[in-house]
């Protein structure tokens, strides 16, 4: 069992560097040359972006609609799985939310300062709203797998 376990322990943090390596180039090498000469763009009313989509969708290609919306909803969702998985102390909800909105809004910061991207505060919503899915169903997962163990 011990053996299984730390095979296990390095597959997750196998997938957790593969991630961030995925992130990087996504969030980094991507737009290195794209909005290197990008003025400052920010949106800071929430659901602004959002409603935009919605309300002027005749307007935008259906790709364009699902990368925006549906991939920052899948943006930061790995880490509600990886997290409390690796780490227990981020199986509280609170600490788990504390993480990831601190994490979102520093890769929203850098966008801009970097020039790399925009900071819009939808990303956010977004991006947190698909990492706390994540996160609540692997919780109930992790929950009826401890509770299994148990019985076991």
């Amino acid at each position: 069992m011990y053996v299984l376990n730390k095979i296990v322990r390095l597959f997750l943090w196998l997938l957790f560097f593969i991630y961030g390596l995925v992130l990087i180039k996504y969030l980094v090498l991507d737009r290195l040359f794209y909005m290197q000469f990008a003025g400052r763009m920010y949106n800071l009313y929430p659901f602004r972006t959002i409603s935009t989509y919605f309300i002027d969708r005749e307007h935008y290609n259906l790709d364009i609609l699902i990368k925006n919306l549906l991939g920052n909803v899948v943006m930061l969702a790995p880490l509600g799985f990886l997290m409390p998985v690796m780490f227990k102390i981020y199986r509280r909800t609170f600490h788990f939310f504390t993480f990831i909105f601190i994490l979102n809004l520093s890769i929203e910061i850098l966008q801009i300062a970097l020039k790399l991207g925009s900071f819009d505060v939808d990303d956010l919503i977004l991006n947190c709203t698909g990492a706390m899915m994540a996160y609540g169903l692997t919780r109930l997962l992790l929950t009826a797998f401890i509770k299994k163990e148990r019985e076991v």
